[in-house]
């Protein structure tokens, strides 16, 4: 544990849900993100978001240069990686390699998807308004 970590000011443990949610930066429409580990959490060098997609929402097509990982958690969705489209269900993992097109998205009707995303702390920006993708 960082030395600069007050233990009476810090939450070691809880559920993602009572996190606050991020508004500044956030990308995809009809969905919520909040921040699990990054530097202002436990994690120095990455950051490990979770996003919530309510039925119907989407993520733009985008790259970046840095890679991606993540793993659903919840729901039902697809994942595209370059030209591939991938099931992206409860359990599944997805590898999204540096500079590589992709996007994913709620395949449900009815229940959320809800995924982990893990990125190094200078991927944790808004890729359609920061000049990258």
């Amino acid at each position: 544990m960082k030395g600069d970590i007050k233990m009476a000011d810090t939450k070691l443990a809880g559920k993602i849900i009572d996190l606050p949610l991020v508004t500044g930066g956030h990308f995809i429409e009809n969905s919520e993100k909040r921040i699990v580990y990054g530097p202002d959490q436990f994690w120095d060098d990455y950051v490990m978001r979770c996003f919530t997609l309510h039925p119907g929402a989407a993520s733009a097509t985008h790259s970046h240069p840095w890679c991606h990982w993540s793993v659903c958690i919840s729901g039902e969705g697809k994942f595209k990686i370059g030209d591939e489209i991938y099931d992206y269900d409860n359990g599944y993992y997805a590898h999204v390699p540096e500079n590589v097109p992709h996007n994913f998205w709620n395949s449900s009707e009815t229940e959320d998807l809800v995924i982990l995303c893990i990125v190094p702390k200078e991927g944790d920006v808004n890729p359609l308004i920061q000049g990258i993708c």
